[in-house]
């Protein structure tokens, strides 16, 4: 696992040098299990998404191709390969997100400095979803409406 450096908090230099390793999780309330959680790379959880939202999206498709095969429905493999790829892109992007989000739990359980956008999007709990990401998610609806018409 790779740390960054600039995420560590301030050691006393005072301290004992065994108890750096454990001044690098000081104000985290999770265990060893979670902390793997958020210490795995972000470039894992990005490629995790981009292949697990595929094979979900593809089994879906699946399911409703059966589900639907008495109704003489046409479906294009060209269209299906389209949102099998979509579907891999937006999940990278989920689990890029996910990667930016444990970022930010571990900065502010540490006392770190945190960017603005970064606190506006994840650092507010309950509030950021109702005041960003539901009208993020309107917002994107009406968009892809508007661009399906």
């Amino acid at each position: 696992m790779s740390h960054d450096p600039f995420d560590q908090p301030a050691l006393n230099p005072n301290a004992s040098s065994a108890a750096a390793p454990m001044a690098y999780s000081v104000g985290v309330g999770v265990d060893d299990q979670a902390a793997d959680l958020i210490e795995t790379s972000v470039w894992k959880k990005v490629l995790i998404g981009a292949v697990v939202t595929p094979v979900v999206v593809g089994g879906l498709t699946r399911k409703f191709i059966v589900r639907n095969a008495d109704k003489g429905i046409e479906f294009d493999p060209v269209a299906i390969g389209l949102l099998l790829v979509l579907s891999s892109v937006v999940g990278g992007l989920l689990g890029a997100l996910l990667a930016w989000k444990d970022r930010v739990e571990y900065r502010r359980a540490n006392d770190l400095p945190i960017s603005f956008p970064s606190k506006l999007l994840f650092g507010y709990g309950i509030v950021s979803l109702f005041l960003v990401w539901v009208p993020i998610a309107i917002l994107g609806t009406i968009v892809v409406m508007i661009m399906t018409l």
